[in-house]
């Protein structure tokens, strides 16, 4: 999904900004990463983070969410944020999700641009160099798309499944294999600031608002350490939310399915009533329409379909109830920063 700029930058040469360049005359780039149990693999990630950005000539700040942890990630993501010269942890107060503990990062981001970033390795951060050179030439979305990936049986078929789906439901607001790897310019970011719902799909969103897009293709690898912190039923869930957060066709269906059902119902009827006047003049007398069948049937299919239907609405009407009690999507128990490393914020 390729656009092309905007006059104005795309007027302009590439940004190219020499590596002996003064620190204060570089762009800072934002890297948002949420992180759930993962103590285990922070240290080779942040080993293979620093090792891809040292050749950018950038300045980078790396904000850190840890989304309710309990095997010790806290202690050693502060250790390691220490590599780099600029850096925020956010320590969320229970586990929250991965869409809202990106959010928490977002709000705090001061770069011009922000990459999101996992911290399980699928999503190689040797691929950001290639987020910000397409950046520099000036699109405001840049999407990495996998080419492969490592999961295989249930979870691959699931994963395929959905991006069919999506893109078929959804007119193509999600790019084809993409995630939530990716570069999105300041004026992306505010935008994203400025929605105020409570079921997020940010993958989606950050190319819902338009502007000039492009995608960087790249393998999928498999995870540093540890075990996928997302189960089958939290993926169903995360998939559902988006698919329903970007399409009202299912309640569309509903009513096609309800016009199918009545005009069924509405012939057969006709037919059943022909056989009786048929039957009244002498036609059709060996013919014989055994009810308890029909009435059986009929019962279950339509009480079957009424069930799907109040299911449908209900996932809909579920959401609306949230959006509607406009509870936080986070809740913050504390911030830390390389400008106060020890500083301890209320929460918000």
């Amino acid at each position: 999904m390729d656009s092309k700029p905007d006059n104005a930058t795309a007027s302009a040469a590439p940004v190219s900004v020499m590596a002996s360049a003064p620190a204060a005359s570089l762009r800072l780039i934002t890297i948002v990463i949420p992180m759930l149990n993962e103590s285990d693999g922070l240290p080779i990630f942040f080993s293979t983070l620093q090792s891809a950005l040292a050749p950018v000539a950038v300045r980078w700040e790396i904000v850190a969410v840890d989304d309710g942890s309990t095997d010790g990630t806290r202690e050693v993501l502060l250790a390691e944020l220490k590599r780099f010269p600029l850096w925020r942890a956010l320590i969320l107060s229970r586990n929250f999700g991965q869409q809202a503990a990106y959010r928490a990062g977002l709000g705090v981001a001061r770069g011009e641009a922000v990459i999101f970033l996992d911290a399980d390795l699928q999503d190689p951060p040797e691929v950001i160099p290639e987020l910000v050179q397409a950046w520099q030439r000036g699109f405001k979305v840049v999407t990495a798309c996998r080419t492969s990936r490592a999961e295989s049986g249930p979870r691959r078929w699931l994963f395929d499944g959905f991006h069919h789906i999506f893109q078929r439901m959804t007119e193509g607001n999600l790019p084809r294999n993409s995630g939530m790897f990716a570069l999105v310019d300041r004026v992306v970011v505010d935008r994203l600031l400025g929605i105020q719902e409570v079921n997020l799909f940010l993958p989606a969103l950050k190319s819902w608002f338009g502007f000039s897009q492009t995608t960087v293709n790249y393998a999928r690898r498999e995870r540093a350490a540890g075990q996928p912190k997302q189960s089958l039923a939290k993926l169903f869930n995360y998939g559902l939310n988006g698919l329903l957060s970007f399409s009202d066709l299912p309640l569309q269906w509903i009513g096609l399915l309800g016009l199918g059902v009545s005009l069924a119902s509405f012939g057969y009827g006709a037919v059943l009533l022909l056989i009786k006047v048929a039957q009244m003049f002498g036609f059709l007398a060996n013919l014989e329409v055994k009810g308890f069948t029909t009435l059986a049937v009929a019962i279950f299919c339509l009480g079957g379909i009424q069930l799907l239907c109040l299911g449908i609405i209900g996932q809909y009407l579920a959401r609306m109830y949230r959006e509607l009690k406009k509870r936080p999507l986070f809740v913050v128990e504390q911030t830390l920063s390389s400008d106060e490393p020890e500083r301890v914020r209320e929460p918000r």
